[in-house]
Protein backbone atom coordinates (compact mmCIF):
# COMPACT_ATOMS: atom_id res chain seq x y z
CA UNK A 1 0.00 0.00 0.00
CA UNK A 2 3.08 2.50 0.63
CA UNK A 3 4.41 1.60 -2.66
CA UNK A 4 0.85 2.74 -4.06
CA UNK A 5 0.73 5.73 -2.31
CA UNK A 6 4.08 6.48 -3.24
CA UNK A 7 3.80 5.56 -6.60
CA UNK A 8 0.34 8.18 -6.96
CA UNK A 9 2.42 10.83 -5.18
CA UNK A 10 5.19 10.97 -7.90
CA UNK A 11 2.17 10.74 -10.75
CA UNK A 12 0.79 13.59 -9.09
CA UNK A 13 4.19 15.55 -8.94
CA UNK A 14 4.62 14.57 -12.54
CA UNK A 15 1.16 16.16 -13.75
CA UNK A 16 1.52 19.57 -11.62
CA UNK A 17 4.82 19.98 -13.34
CA UNK A 18 3.55 19.16 -16.70
CA UNK A 19 0.73 21.53 -16.13
CA UNK A 20 3.23 24.23 -15.27
CA UNK A 21 5.25 23.86 -18.19
CA UNK A 22 2.12 24.13 -19.99
CA UNK A 23 1.03 27.53 -18.40
CA UNK A 24 4.59 28.70 -19.12
CA UNK A 25 4.17 28.27 -22.56
CA UNK A 26 1.00 29.12 -22.86
CA UNK A 27 1.35 33.01 -21.32
CA UNK A 28 5.27 33.63 -23.18
CA UNK A 29 7.92 35.74 -22.05
CA UNK A 30 6.72 39.56 -20.41
CA UNK A 31 6.43 42.20 -21.60
CA UNK A 32 8.56 45.16 -20.94
CA UNK A 33 6.86 48.89 -20.57
CA UNK A 34 7.75 51.18 -22.00
CA UNK A 35 9.25 55.06 -21.03
CA UNK A 36 9.02 58.74 -22.48
CA UNK A 37 11.80 60.93 -21.00
CA UNK A 38 10.74 64.51 -19.74
CA UNK A 39 10.85 67.34 -21.39
CA UNK A 40 12.39 70.60 -19.82
CA UNK A 41 9.78 73.25 -19.05
CA UNK A 42 8.65 75.69 -21.96
CA UNK A 43 8.54 79.30 -22.83
CA UNK A 44 7.20 79.52 -25.86
CA UNK A 45 8.18 82.69 -28.66
CA UNK A 46 6.56 84.62 -31.08
CA UNK A 47 8.62 83.92 -33.84
CA UNK A 48 7.48 80.52 -35.10
CA UNK A 49 9.08 79.23 -38.51
CA UNK A 50 6.52 77.86 -41.36
CA UNK A 51 6.50 74.96 -43.10
CA UNK A 52 5.48 74.60 -46.74
CA UNK A 53 2.11 72.72 -48.07
CA UNK A 54 0.29 71.51 -51.00
CA UNK A 55 -3.57 71.58 -50.00
CA UNK A 56 -6.60 68.73 -51.06
CA UNK A 57 -9.69 68.51 -49.95
CA UNK A 58 -10.61 66.89 -46.61
CA UNK A 59 -12.84 63.63 -47.23
CA UNK A 60 -15.60 63.66 -45.01
CA UNK A 61 -15.46 60.04 -42.68
CA UNK A 62 -11.89 59.98 -41.39
CA UNK A 63 -10.49 56.95 -40.09
CA UNK A 64 -7.63 56.15 -37.65
CA UNK A 65 -4.19 55.99 -38.42
CA UNK A 66 -1.66 53.27 -36.42
CA UNK A 67 1.47 54.07 -34.55
CA UNK A 68 4.77 53.03 -35.37
CA UNK A 69 7.06 51.75 -32.89
CA UNK A 70 10.06 52.99 -34.51
CA UNK A 71 9.00 56.67 -34.03
CA UNK A 72 10.27 58.95 -31.27
CA UNK A 73 7.32 60.44 -30.26
CA UNK A 74 3.95 59.28 -29.77
CA UNK A 75 2.82 60.62 -33.80
CA UNK A 76 1.49 58.11 -36.42
CA UNK A 77 4.19 57.81 -38.70
CA UNK A 78 2.79 59.95 -41.50
CA UNK A 79 5.83 60.76 -43.75
CA UNK A 80 4.86 56.39 -44.79
CA UNK A 81 1.27 57.47 -46.20
CA UNK A 82 1.93 58.13 -49.81
CA UNK A 83 -1.65 59.30 -50.57
CA UNK A 84 -2.12 62.94 -50.28
CA UNK A 85 -5.43 63.13 -49.49
CA UNK A 86 -5.77 60.10 -46.64
CA UNK A 87 -2.34 61.42 -45.26
CA UNK A 88 -4.31 64.74 -44.69
CA UNK A 89 -7.66 62.94 -43.50
CA UNK A 90 -5.97 60.72 -40.85
CA UNK A 91 -3.93 63.90 -39.87
CA UNK A 92 -6.60 65.84 -39.11
CA UNK A 93 -8.47 62.63 -37.52
CA UNK A 94 -5.49 61.73 -34.94
CA UNK A 95 -5.39 65.58 -34.20
CA UNK A 96 -9.22 66.70 -33.75
CA UNK A 97 -9.90 65.07 -30.50
CA UNK A 98 -6.92 66.28 -28.56
CA UNK A 99 -7.90 70.25 -29.61
CA UNK A 100 -11.73 69.50 -28.82
CA UNK A 101 -10.06 68.00 -25.43
CA UNK A 102 -7.99 71.05 -24.79
CA UNK A 103 -10.75 73.46 -25.71
CA UNK A 104 -13.03 71.99 -23.78
CA UNK A 105 -11.26 72.69 -20.48
CA UNK A 106 -10.75 75.90 -21.90
CA UNK A 107 -14.81 76.09 -22.28
CA UNK A 108 -15.80 75.28 -18.66
CA UNK A 109 -13.17 77.58 -16.99
CA UNK A 110 -14.84 80.37 -19.19
CA UNK A 111 -18.65 79.17 -17.92
CA UNK A 112 -17.37 79.30 -14.40
CA UNK A 113 -15.17 83.26 -14.97
CA UNK A 114 -18.85 84.04 -16.70
CA UNK A 115 -21.00 82.98 -13.63
CA UNK A 116 -19.06 84.71 -11.24
CA UNK A 117 -18.75 88.00 -13.41
CA UNK A 118 -23.13 87.72 -13.49
CA UNK A 119 -22.37 87.47 -10.08
CA UNK A 120 -20.38 90.50 -9.22
CA UNK A 121 -22.82 92.28 -11.47
CA UNK A 122 -25.55 92.05 -8.98
CA UNK A 123 -22.97 93.05 -5.64
CA UNK A 124 -22.59 89.96 -4.69
CA UNK A 125 -19.53 89.28 -2.57
CA UNK A 126 -17.54 86.39 -3.40
CA UNK A 127 -16.65 83.37 -1.75
CA UNK A 128 -13.26 81.97 -1.08
CA UNK A 129 -13.20 78.94 -3.69
CA UNK A 130 -14.36 81.91 -6.41
CA UNK A 131 -11.47 83.85 -5.27
CA UNK A 132 -8.85 81.26 -5.22
CA UNK A 133 -10.39 80.28 -8.99
CA UNK A 134 -9.92 84.08 -10.52
CA UNK A 135 -6.11 83.91 -8.80
CA UNK A 136 -5.20 80.64 -10.94
CA UNK A 137 -6.39 81.58 -13.91
CA UNK A 138 -4.31 85.15 -13.52
CA UNK A 139 -1.26 83.26 -13.03
CA UNK A 140 -1.89 80.71 -15.91
CA UNK A 141 -2.91 83.55 -18.22
CA UNK A 142 -0.63 86.12 -16.62
CA UNK A 143 -3.56 89.03 -15.66
CA UNK A 144 -2.26 91.23 -13.05
CA UNK A 145 -4.85 92.73 -10.72
CA UNK A 146 -6.90 95.70 -12.17
CA UNK A 147 -8.40 98.38 -10.66
CA UNK A 148 -11.25 96.52 -9.81
CA UNK A 149 -12.34 92.75 -9.18
CA UNK A 150 -14.69 93.06 -11.67
CA UNK A 151 -12.34 94.58 -14.19
CA UNK A 152 -9.87 91.96 -13.49
CA UNK A 153 -12.36 89.59 -14.05
CA UNK A 154 -13.61 91.47 -17.85
CA UNK A 155 -9.29 90.94 -18.40
CA UNK A 156 -9.70 87.31 -17.87
CA UNK A 157 -12.82 86.90 -19.66
CA UNK A 158 -11.09 87.99 -23.33
CA UNK A 159 -7.95 85.47 -22.99
CA UNK A 160 -10.23 82.43 -21.19
CA UNK A 161 -11.35 81.46 -24.67
CA UNK A 162 -11.51 78.67 -27.13
CA UNK A 163 -9.32 79.24 -30.72
CA UNK A 164 -11.41 77.54 -33.44
CA UNK A 165 -10.25 74.00 -34.42
CA UNK A 166 -10.41 74.55 -38.07
CA UNK A 167 -7.44 77.16 -37.42
CA UNK A 168 -5.70 74.67 -35.17
CA UNK A 169 -5.36 72.22 -37.72
CA UNK A 170 -4.83 74.11 -40.51
CA UNK A 171 -1.49 75.46 -37.98
CA UNK A 172 -0.70 72.03 -36.86
CA UNK A 173 -0.84 70.29 -40.71
CA UNK A 174 1.45 73.89 -42.01
CA UNK A 175 4.17 74.05 -39.13
CA UNK A 176 4.42 70.23 -38.86
CA UNK A 177 4.55 69.23 -42.45
CA UNK A 178 1.64 66.93 -41.97
CA UNK A 179 3.16 65.24 -38.81
CA UNK A 180 6.26 64.62 -40.91
CA UNK A 181 8.40 66.97 -39.68
CA UNK A 182 11.74 66.05 -37.03
CA UNK A 183 10.44 68.91 -34.87
CA UNK A 184 7.00 66.83 -35.00
CA UNK A 185 8.45 63.44 -34.45
CA UNK A 186 10.82 63.82 -32.04
CA UNK A 187 9.87 66.72 -29.87
CA UNK A 188 5.81 66.19 -30.51
CA UNK A 189 6.07 69.95 -31.88
CA UNK A 190 3.13 70.55 -33.85
CA UNK A 191 3.55 74.36 -34.06
CA UNK A 192 6.94 75.39 -34.10
CA UNK A 193 7.10 76.94 -30.69
CA UNK A 194 10.88 78.31 -30.26
CA UNK A 195 12.44 78.18 -26.49
CA UNK A 196 15.40 80.20 -25.25
CA UNK A 197 16.80 77.60 -22.31
CA UNK A 198 19.71 75.20 -23.18
CA UNK A 199 18.59 71.95 -23.72
CA UNK A 200 14.74 73.09 -23.32
CA UNK A 201 14.04 71.57 -27.15
CA UNK A 202 15.81 70.74 -30.30
CA UNK A 203 18.35 72.82 -31.66
CA UNK A 204 17.30 73.68 -35.52
CA UNK A 205 19.71 72.23 -37.80
CA UNK A 206 19.20 75.78 -40.01
CA UNK A 207 19.60 78.06 -36.65
CA UNK A 208 21.36 81.37 -38.25
CA UNK A 209 24.96 81.68 -36.09
CA UNK A 210 24.60 84.23 -33.27
CA UNK A 211 20.94 82.94 -32.55
CA UNK A 212 20.28 80.56 -29.41
CA UNK A 213 16.97 79.36 -29.77
CA UNK A 214 15.43 75.78 -29.97
CA UNK A 215 12.29 73.89 -30.83
CA UNK A 216 10.19 73.62 -27.58
CA UNK A 217 9.91 69.85 -26.89
CA UNK A 218 7.22 68.49 -25.34
CA UNK A 219 5.88 65.19 -23.18
CA UNK A 220 3.06 64.68 -25.54
CA UNK A 221 1.43 66.35 -28.78
CA UNK A 222 -1.44 67.07 -26.37
CA UNK A 223 0.94 69.13 -24.47
CA UNK A 224 2.05 71.08 -27.25
CA UNK A 225 -1.80 71.83 -28.42
CA UNK A 226 -2.03 73.22 -24.76
CA UNK A 227 0.75 75.53 -25.34
CA UNK A 228 0.09 76.77 -28.59
CA UNK A 229 -3.43 77.66 -27.60
CA UNK A 230 -2.16 79.56 -24.47
CA UNK A 231 0.70 81.15 -26.45
CA UNK A 232 -2.09 83.29 -28.29
CA UNK A 233 -4.24 83.57 -25.22
CA UNK A 234 -1.51 85.48 -23.45
CA UNK A 235 1.34 86.32 -25.76
CA UNK A 236 1.73 90.05 -26.74
CA UNK A 237 1.95 89.29 -30.51
CA UNK A 238 -1.28 88.13 -30.33
CA UNK A 239 -3.49 91.22 -29.08
CA UNK A 240 -5.01 91.57 -32.48
CA UNK A 241 -6.46 87.84 -32.29
CA UNK A 242 -7.45 88.46 -29.14
CA UNK A 243 -9.05 91.74 -29.63
CA UNK A 244 -10.63 90.35 -33.20
CA UNK A 245 -12.46 87.04 -30.81
CA UNK A 246 -13.46 89.39 -28.13
CA UNK A 247 -15.26 91.97 -30.67
CA UNK A 248 -16.99 88.85 -32.47
CA UNK A 249 -18.19 87.70 -28.64
CA UNK A 250 -20.06 90.65 -28.35
CA UNK A 251 -21.44 91.06 -31.66
CA UNK A 252 -22.73 87.61 -32.19
CA UNK A 253 -21.22 85.14 -29.99
CA UNK A 254 -19.22 83.15 -32.43
CA UNK A 255 -15.82 83.41 -34.32
CA UNK A 256 -13.85 81.70 -37.03
CA UNK A 257 -10.83 80.12 -37.46
CA UNK A 258 -10.77 82.28 -41.18
CA UNK A 259 -11.47 85.31 -39.25
CA UNK A 260 -8.42 84.59 -36.08
CA UNK A 261 -5.87 83.86 -39.06
CA UNK A 262 -5.86 87.75 -39.36
CA UNK A 263 -4.35 88.14 -35.76
CA UNK A 264 -1.57 86.07 -36.65
CA UNK A 265 1.06 88.35 -38.82
CA UNK A 266 3.22 88.07 -36.53
CA UNK A 267 3.50 84.58 -35.88
CA UNK A 268 5.63 84.41 -38.66
CA UNK A 269 8.29 86.24 -40.75
CA UNK A 270 6.22 85.89 -43.58
CA UNK A 271 3.61 88.38 -41.89
CA UNK A 272 0.98 88.88 -44.39
CA UNK A 273 1.65 85.78 -46.93
CA UNK A 274 1.60 83.94 -44.13
CA UNK A 275 -1.79 84.12 -42.78
CA UNK A 276 -3.36 83.93 -46.28
CA UNK A 277 -1.93 80.71 -46.34
CA UNK A 278 -3.64 79.64 -43.24
CA UNK A 279 -7.04 80.93 -44.60
CA UNK A 280 -6.40 79.12 -47.55
CA UNK A 281 -5.52 76.00 -45.69
CA UNK A 282 -8.78 76.24 -44.27
CA UNK A 283 -10.95 77.16 -46.81
CA UNK A 284 -8.98 74.42 -49.31
CA UNK A 285 -9.53 71.46 -46.69
CA UNK A 286 -13.12 72.40 -45.31
CA UNK A 287 -11.93 72.75 -42.27
CA UNK A 288 -15.08 75.16 -41.32
CA UNK A 289 -17.25 71.81 -41.25
CA UNK A 290 -15.09 71.25 -37.76
CA UNK A 291 -16.21 74.60 -35.88
CA UNK A 292 -18.67 74.16 -33.72
CA UNK A 293 -22.30 76.04 -33.70
CA UNK A 294 -22.31 79.38 -31.18
CA UNK A 295 -24.02 77.94 -28.86
CA UNK A 296 -21.63 75.61 -27.69
CA UNK A 297 -18.54 77.39 -28.93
Amino acid sequence: MREISALRTDVLMLGLLAALLCLSLVKGPATQPTTQAASAAISPSAEIQSVDDASTTLPRNPTPAAATSEHASELPDFAAIRDTATKKREFFHYMLPMIRESNDKIRADRRDLRRIADKLVTGATLDSSELDFIEGLQRHYRIRNQYDLSATVGALLIRVDVVPASLILAQAANESGWGSSRFARQANNMFGVWCFTEGCGLTPLARTEGLTHEVAKYDSVQDSIDAYIRTLNTNSAYVELRDIRANSREIMEHFTGHELAEGLRRYSERGEDYVREIQMMIRVNDLHQYTLPPIQA
